[in-house]
């Protein structure tokens, strides 16, 4: 089978383990095992057997997502190896070759390579900065005509961006007149800088599919634990796909995901990593205070903000040289589908951002001009 190369997540691959500060995660600080259980439980897991799992998902951690999702219960998740497959498996679940999807930019690019790689007709639906990232209707009436399905992240990847009440409903009537399923990545809900939590799109309209998982706002990347919620006949068909995958996600990742998802713990663990990330917001503005000629909109979500700046460089050659002269590791806006950007972890230590963003003033000045 014929694909492109995933650029962000190939690149990460290549280089994230070899810088000083590596600034491309956008999720939250992870937390240790103990911050989860507590001393005394993490010490009991020592005593637990490595056998399988339940595959798709032990049933209180089924219902402890589910209670995340108004109106779900545990036959509509399906529990998963990260958000990436779950990802996969639904497209896999949902459509065949020739099928139309309509893809938002700029986005993780995940469901544009794999989707034409399966033989699906992506149609891209550019987003703008000049419209805080939202939906223009008539754009989206125009390119969803037709289409099998509607795919967007909220909030957004790389912008963190909030879809508005009318983006919503825009979003719901496109896939209503179409019959059209809306997949909705929701992997940085939970990851609010400022304001209330995000909004789950389930429920809003029955042919829904969300995925999400733990490795962003809850900050535990490590246990590649994600899952999806939807129907019960498309978990059921999805499942069927996973069999054939990785037919099930870890047993240890599934027990400390059981305790990060019951709402007690769920609740305290997404209030420290908002503190983070309001505390590094703050500081990427003082940042770009001191660089007018650089533009950005304060994420509303997510351990992430999207940078325009000046120069005359593209982006991916800003990202290298960076990397190469100063250790430090961004992402390229390219690699999301839009150039003269580049987007910066914000969930990692202060005191790392700091350096880092004071690094990228010395390769500023040497490449200003």
């Amino acid at each position: 089978m014929k694909f492109d190369i995933f650029q962000m997540e190939r690149n990460q691959t290549l280089f994230e383990n070899d810088v000083e500060i590596n600034l491309t995660e956008s999720g939250v600080h992870p937390w240790a095992i103990e911050d989860i259980l507590g001393q005394e439980a993490a010490r009991d897991l020592l005593k637990q057997p490595l056998g399988y799992g339940w595959t798709d998902g032990r049933p209180d951690l089924r219902n402890n997502i589910a209670s995340w999702y108004p109106g779900a219960t545990a036959a509509n998740v399906l529990v998963t190896n990260g958000s990436s497959e779950a990802t996969m498996i639904a497209l896999m679940a949902l459509f065949e070759p020739g099928d139309a999807l309509v893809f938002a930019l700029p986005n993780f690019m995940q469901i544009d390579g794999l989707g034409r790689a399966l033989g699906f007709d992506i149609r891209r639906l550019e987003l703008s900065g000049d419209s805080d990232w939202q939906i223009d209707p008539a754009q989206l009436a125009k390119v969803s005509a037709g289409a099998k399905a509607i795919a967007v992240t909220n909030p957004a990847n790389p912008t963190g961006s909030v879809l508005t009440a009318a983006s919503r409903a825009a979003l719901v009537e496109a896939a209503r007149r179409n019959d059209a399923w809306l997949m909705v990545d929701e992997i940085y809900r939970g990851g609010e800088i400022d304001g209330a939590e995000t909004e789950t799109l389930w429920g809003s309209y029955p042919k829904v599919v969300a995925t999400s998982s733990l490795s962003k706002s809850f900050a535990c990347p490590g246990l590649r634990l994600g899952w999806i919620v939807a129907p019960a006949e498309v978990v059921a068909s999805a499942a069927e796909r996973q069999d054939y995958t990785t037919i099930g996600s870890g047993l240890l990742s599934q027990i400390l995901a059981e305790e990060v998802m019951r709402p007690e713990t769920r609740g305290r663990l997404l209030a420290r990593g908002r503190d983070l990330l309001r505390s590094n917001a703050d500081l990427v503005a003082q940042w770009m205070a001191q660089h007018n000629d650089w533009s950005w909109r304060r994420p509303q979500a997510g351990g992430m903000a999207f940078l325009r700046y000046p120069l005359d460089m593209p982006s991916e050659v800003f990202s290298q040289k960076l990397r190469e002269e100063e250790s430090v590791f961004v992402v390229a806006g390219s690699w999301f589908g839009i150039e003269n950007h580049i987007r910066i972890g914000i969930g990692v230590p202060t005191e790392v951002l700091r350096d880092g963003l004071a690094r990228m003033d010395r390769f500023l000045a040497r490449h200003k001009g």
